[in-house]
C-alpha cells in the first residue's frame, strides 16, 4: 500500500530526543519536499543527572544539552521531548459519543477524577480514539495524558536555555506509532491492516502502544524498565502486567495483536526478547530499521522527530 508523507516545511532539520534513565538518545530528522533522512546520536549520563524522569540535577543536565547544542551545530533548531516518568498519567476514559467540544468541556471538569493532581497544578491533552470497544459502538474511548506543570515547566527550561527551541513535550505510543507507520512501512508492509503491538522497553519504565488502522488503540505504561530486571520479583511483575494489558485489550477491544515489536534498549546482553515471548503466542520481531539503518533504541527518538512534519 502506498503511503502518501506530507511535509509542513522545506529544507529544514527538526530534533527528537528521548531521555530514557541515564540514557539520552537524539534523531536528528533533515527533511524536503521529497525526503527526509535521520542521524543519530546517544549518549549516557551522569547517575546524579535525572531519576524517574525528572531533573534532580537541572544544572548538569543543562550543560550537557548545550555541549551538545554547539558541537553539534543545533542552535536555534526546533526539538520535541517527551517525559518518561510515573508523574506521566496515560489514561483511556470512555463517554458517550458526543462532538468534541463537548468532550472537551466534560473531560475539563472529570479530569480530575482520572488523575493524581489538581487541575490548577496539570498540564493535560486529550484525543479520541473513536468507537474502539466490543458491543459498544456508542462510546468512545478518550486518550488522556497528563503531568505536573511544574515538571514540564523543568523540561522547557531546560531545553530552551540549552539554545534549541522546545515545540512540543509528546507521549512515547505517539512517538512509536509515527515511528511504525512512517520509518517501519516498508520493512513491515502489512502495517496498515494488521493490529501491531509494540513494547518498548526503557531504562526506567516499559510502554506498550497498540496499533491499528494508522491510530492508537491502546496504550499503557508500566513501572519496569531494564534496570529493575536483575531482580526476579520485578522481571515477573513485568511479565504479568504486559501480559494482562495485552488480555485485557484482546478482550474487550476491536483488534486481535497479530505481531509484537520490541523496541527500546534491547540487546544481546539481556532476556527482554525472551520476556516478550512469554506474553503472546504471534510473531516477535525487533524494532532495527534496515532501509533508515535505525536500530530499535532509536524509534522513540526518530517518532517524536517526526512530529508536525509528517
Amino acid at each position: 500500500m502506498f503511503m502518501a508523507i506530507k511535509f509542513k516545511k522545506k529544507n529544514s532539520r527538526q530534533l527528537g530526543v528521548e531521555i530514557n534513565g541515564r540514557l539520552l538518545t537524539a534523531i536528528l530528522c533533515k527533511y524536503d519536499a521529497w525526503d527526509f533522512e535521520f542521524e543519530s546520536f546517544s549518549i549516557e549520563l551522569d547517575e546524579d543527572c535525572v531519576e524517574n524522569g525528572l531533573f534532580i540535577n537541572p544544572q548538569k543536565v543543562f550543560a550537557i544539552l548545550r555541549q551538545l547544542v554547539q558541537t553539534q551545530n543545533w542552535q536555534g533548531i526546533d526539538v520535541i521531548t517527551t517525559i518518561v516518568s510515573r508523574q506521566m498519567v496515560i489514561r483511556h476514559i470512555d463517554f458517550p459519543m458526543m462532538q468534541d467540544n463537548e468532550l472537551s468541556e466534560t473531560i475539563k471538569w472529570e479530569i480530575t477524577q482520572h488523575i493524581p493532581y489538581a487541575e490548577e497544578d496539570v498540564i493535560y491533552d486529550w484525543c479520541n480514539l473513536g468507537s474502539m470497544k466490543k458491543d459498544q459502538s456508542n462510546i468512545n474511548t478518550i486518550l488522556l495524558a497528563a503531568a505536573p506543570s511544574e515538571t514540564v515547566n523543568s523540561y522547557i527550561k531546560v531545553f530552551n536555555e540549552a539554545g534549541v527551541v522546545l515545540q512540543a513535550i509528546d507521549i512515547v505510543p505517539a512517538a512509536l506509532l509515527r515511528w511504525l507507520l512512517y520509518i517501519g512501512s516498508n520493512q513491515w508492509p502489512d502495517i496498515q491492516v494488521l493490529t501491531i503491538g509494540v513494547i518498548n522497553f526503557g531504562e526506567e519504565m516499559t510502554n506498550l502502544a497498540v496499533i491499528k488502522d494508522g491510530t492508537i488503540q491502546f496504550a499503557r505504561s508500566l513501572a519496569y524498565g531494564k534496570q529493575h530486571l536483575a531482580v526476579m520479583e520485578a522481571e515477573k511483575a513485568l511479565i504479568e502486567e504486559l501480559y494482562r494489558s495485552i488480555e485485557y485489550y484482546q478482550n474487550h477491544c476491536k483488534g486481535q495483536i497479530a505481531r509484537i515489536i520490541i523496541t527500546g534498549g534491547v540487546d544481546e546482553e539481556n532476556n527482554l526478547y525472551d520476556i516478550a515471548s512469554q506474553i503472546v503466542k504471534v510473531p516477535i520481531e525487533m524494532g532495527d530499521i534496515e532501509v533508515s539503518k535505525l536500530t530499535s533504541k532509536y524509534a522513540v527518538a526518530a517518532g517524536l522527530a517526526l512530529k508536525g512534519i509528517v
